[in-house]
């Protein structure tokens, strides 16, 4: 039930940064083409490109935690004896929940004092906290992954090692 939860999640997180990308090259494409062509702009194209560049990149933060494709030292994978590997691993993983949830509460005070002081993007004038909440839920999010990672190791996908 954990993995079909997971791999839903994943879907829709992947969904959901590939169309904030495509958005990003239509407004900005869109407004290259008004310029050069009409001499004109498009109001807040840039501002709207760059908060969906931001909502995708966090995005990509749960992609690559649900691929365990995060880019990490490799420089400490002898220190331990192969038969500590498993648990320095799954310790790893803990620590990162830990890590991972902790910054969510921190993103998540600072939404809701963006919320409660009303802050406004520039140009656009558009309320800032909703755009600010992909923030706190990709910390969340990997958060919930490792230590579902952690409690059960054997869902964790193996990590690609490029040389």
């Amino acid at each position: 039930m954990i993995i079909s939860l997971l791999d839903r999640l994943h879907r829709i997180e992947a969904a959901l940064a590939a169309k904030s990308y495509v958005l990003v090259t239509g407004l900005l494409l869109s407004g290259i083409i008004a310029r050069e062509l009409f001499s004109t702009t498009i109001w807040g194209s840039e501002k709207v490109a760059v908060f969906a560049a931001v909502f995708a990149a966090f995005l990509g933060l749960t992609l690559a935690t649900a691929a365990n494709s995060h880019l990490r030292p490799r420089f400490t994978d002898h220190w331990w004896p192969d038969a500590w590997q498993k648990k320095v691993s799954r310790g790893g993983d803990y620590f990162s929940a830990f890590l991972f949830f902790g910054i969510a509460v921190v993103t998540g005070i600072y939404v809701s004092d963006t919320f409660i002081n009303e802050d406004r993007a520039s140009v656009i004038y558009w309320p800032l906290w909703p755009i600010q909440l992909v923030i706190a839920y990709s910390f969340l999010s990997s958060g919930i992954r490792h230590l579902a990672f952690a409690i059960w190791p054997k869902i964790k996908p193996q990590a690609e090692i490029l040389e």
